[in-house]
């Protein structure tokens, strides 16, 4: 009896139904991937009750609305978005996932559909689709912009959410290395809390004991922008808090200063009375100017506003307020462009020969305002919104393939609970593992095929953190012919020269230490010539992932000013981040190779704690031993053989042990034979 549901619903299925399904979990000749179970081509018919389930879909001149929250079938169909599926055979579930509409096949009056189901992982992949990271929305974690929340956030150091600002040397910031401007510090967001939105998004739940430590929860993605930045449609606002007297004869241009200055997009003179405007792209604005205060004079008096040294509107102060208040206000619309400055000007009637005088009353100012957002660098005080600061361009299924790929998980699902995954290392998987005994399930009528593994892989395999182009990478890269961070295993078969790699989306983060200085940076800038200090340039960098800890008890140093000049605070710790989970006495390395060159002494500590030795290593030995054989034959599966599959189990074979690879073609309508592929266990514990 073979039942399928999709969204809970019953499908109707022909008499001569059938599906072949591959189980797979790993697969040792797609080096660094992660699979799942999934079918090959289902043939639904198109009987009065699918036609109704998938929503008359075969109908194109029909169309519907589609909400979310509702189940996906019947007039809420949509063959963009996945639907629940569950395949029973003889009351006994052999699969469940996501099912895909393929193609709708109409003969005559003849309809038939064409559906794929693939497993929980594959429908999780499915979900996160072409969505990025700037997709997610960290609104919760957006804060003022201080000394004080940048020190404070130190103590999240391994908190796996908030937010955390490393001293990291993005240049321009420190030429002598010891005390550091604030504009250095930089908003950085949890990599547990990307993970943990990424599934909420998708709708999905996981269970994994690693990214629930210490050390995975201490991840951080740092800012990889020039600068902190905010959104704001509100450029200027400029004011006087206090009477502010204004006096001079009619042969004087006179221009306005004042006192107060919030400037979300423009700079300002030093005398405080041109402003210049400092986005980067152009925008349509409307200014207003308010002005109100006492005139004392007699003539009549123009103020004016001025764009780039040209008057573009103005107001009459007339001579007959003589000793009296006035409130005078200027509004224009435009389009403003990078460099536009502005001023505040007023000149008494040419030809009047006589003194004259304004006061202007506290409150007296103008504002400027977008009719779109503009990206502007935080400055102290500012609200730092996070959705802003977050990577661009990076995709969420990369994000989360570059997790799988630095720790070597394996991502399962949950047999009991829908929408659920469990991740754990390949280091882990196989802990405490039960064995299961197929010798009398294996058709030896069959060849049976055994392959050294030797013959299946490359030569070599790489490891690779993402090339990038700022100072240190790029030394590194030419003296090492490789990227800080990778590493190259050679398995030492000689009959191939071919090479298979694991490539992250992230890039490897030099550390860098300076004679007398007790703080150690990882570094991301530009810079000409080989001074510290100097020819440095802010650069936007490639996505990192580096590992946080304040780091307590160093020699007192000082967060100053945009100007360098104002002690802002002295602290005696700092937030460290870095490949290294400590860059005084390292215990672990969050990179795959041991750095051939560091840039700085460490004094005690492991460097080669990393992430190839702990995840890799004892992967690798295993399919690249000499002893290691991949044995491909014919099994006669049932359905509670699939139903209590584990790939964390062991098989044995005639006494041999093996780890479950891969099962391909097993028929879900007809407990027919299957080919199994089993890898030989050399260690069960390395």
């Amino acid at each position: 009896m073979i039942e399928l549901f999709i969204e809970g619903q019953p499908v109707d299925i022909n008499e001569n139904f059938s599906t072949l399904i591959n189980y797979a979990i790993d697969d040792i000749r797609e080096f660094g991937t992660k699979n799942s179970a999934f079918s090959k081509t289902i043939i639904l018919p198109g009987t009065k009750q699918n036609n109704k389930l998938f929503g008359n879909i075969f109908d194109v001149s029909g169309g519907n609305s589609f909400d979310p929250a509702l189940p996906n079938h019947s007039i809420n169909f949509n063959a963009a978005i996945g639907a629940t599926a569950y395949l029973f055979c003889d009351n006994i579930q052999v699969m469940k996932g996501t099912m895909q509409m393929m193609e709708i096949i109409q003969d005559d009056s003849v309809i038939e559909y064409e559906v794929f189901i693939t497993g929980e992982l594959g429908g999780f992949a499915a979900k996160m689709g072409n969505l990025k990271l700037e997709d997610l929305d960290f609104t919760s974690d957006n804060h003022v912009y201080s000394v004080s929340n940048i020190v404070t956030s130190w103590d999240n150091a391994s908190g796996g959410s908030g937010y955390y600002y490393p001293l990291i040397d993005y240049g321009t910031y420190s030429a002598l290395k010891h005390d550091w401007i604030y504009k250095t510090f930089r908003p950085a967001l949890f990599a547990k809390a990307f993970i943990d939105k990424i599934f909420t998004l998708s709708g999905y739940t996981y269970t994994c004991a690693l990214f629930d430590t210490t050390r995975f929860k201490s991840l951080i993605i740092p800012n990889n922008r020039k600068a902190v930045f905010s959104s704001s449609q509100n450029l200027i606002n400029v004011s006087n808090p206090d009477p502010a007297t204004f006096a001079d004869t009619f042969t004087t241009f006179n221009q306005v200063s004042f006192a107060t200055r919030s400037l979300a997009a423009a700079v300002t003179t030093s005398d405080g009375i041109t402003y210049t405007y400092s986005g980067t792209q152009t925008l349509q604005v409307a200014i207003s100017v308010n002005l109100f205060g006492t005139y004392r004079g007699g003539t009549d008096y123009v103020l004016g506003l001025y764009k780039n040294g040209t008057l573009i509107t103005s107001a009459n102060v007339p001579a007959n307020l003589y000793g009296s208040a006035f409130s005078r206000t200027l509004s224009y619309s435009f389009t403003l462009n990078p460099g536009d400055f502005f001023y505040i000007a007023g000149q008494a009637n040419v030809g009047v020969d006589i003194n004259y005088e304004l006061v202007y009353s506290p409150g007296s100012g103008f504002s400027m305002v977008s009719d779109s957002t503009e990206l502007i660098e935080s400055g102290l005080g500012d609200t730092v919104d996070m959705n802003v600061n977050l990577p661009k361009n990076i995709l969420q299924k990369d994000f989360i393939s570059s997790i799988v790929k630095l720790f070597n998980l394996y991502i399962f699902e949950d047999p009991l609970n829908d929408k659920v995954l469990l991740i754990k290392p390949f280091v882990d998987f196989y802990t405490d593992a039960a064995s299961i005994d197929w010798s009398l399930k294996l058709d030896r009528s069959q060849p049976i095929r055994i392959k050294p593994m030797s013959e299946l892989n490359s030569r070599y395999y790489e490891f690779n953190f993402k090339d990038d182009s700022d100072y240190f990478n790029d030394l590194y890269k030419k003296r090492y012919n490789q990227n800080y961070g990778s590493l190259i295993y050679d398995s030492e078969y000689e009959f191939a020269k071919e090479v298979e790699k694991v490539e992250l989306v992230f890039s490897g983060t030099p550390l860098i230490g300076y004679v007398g200085e007790d703080k150690i940076y990882s570094t991301i800038f530009k810079r000409s010539g080989n001074v510290t200090g100097s020819g440095e340039e802010n650069t936007d960098s490639n996505i990192r992932i580096l590992q946080a800890k304040k780091i307590t008890g160093v020699t007192s140093w000082n967060i100053l000013s945009s100007d360098g000049l104002t002690n802002l605070g002295s602290q005696t710790n700092y937030g460290y981040a870095g490949h290294f989970d400590d860059p005084d006495a390292p215990s672990n390395d969050i990179q795959f190779g041991v750095p051939k060159e560091l840039f700085y002494e460490v004094l005690s500590g492991s460097i080669n704690v990393n992430q190839f030795n702990v995840y890799w290593s004892s992967y690798m030995a295993e399919i690249t031993d000499k002893d290691s054989r991949l044995l491909t034959g014919t099994f006669k599966l049932n359905y509670k053989d699939i139903y209590r599959l584990d790939f964390s189990s062991f098989i044995y074979i005639d006494g041999v042990l093996f780890r479950l690879n891969n099962i391909i073609d097993f028929n879900a309508t007809n407990e027919d034979t299957c080919n199994v592929e089993l890898l030989k266990v050399i260690n069960k514990i390395y």
